[in-house]
């Protein structure tokens, strides 16, 4: 069963929603940043939380290779 990140990803690659995806991943990319700065200001273990938004970050980059892909194919 997919993920509920693989899931929205797939959504917006269906609607070849490249924008959305972006956002998306500039989102995720957000919240690395802060749970650095909180790991770094606290004794806070957030490697889970980091692993969880590196593997949405790639599902993210995956479904902007498949637009990309579909993009070039036509």
């Amino acid at each position: 069963m997919p993920s509920a990140i693989e899931q929205i990803v797939g959504a917006y690659v269906r609607l070849n929603d490249r924008r959305a995806l972006e956002e998306l991943s500039v989102h995720r990319q957000r919240l690395v940043e802060q749970l650095n700065r909180l790991r770094s200001d606290s004794e806070f273990d957030s490697s889970l939380a980091l692993r969880t938004m590196a593997e949405d970050i790639a599902a993210i980059g995956a479904g902007v290779e498949q637009l990309e892909a579909s993009a070039s194919a036509t």
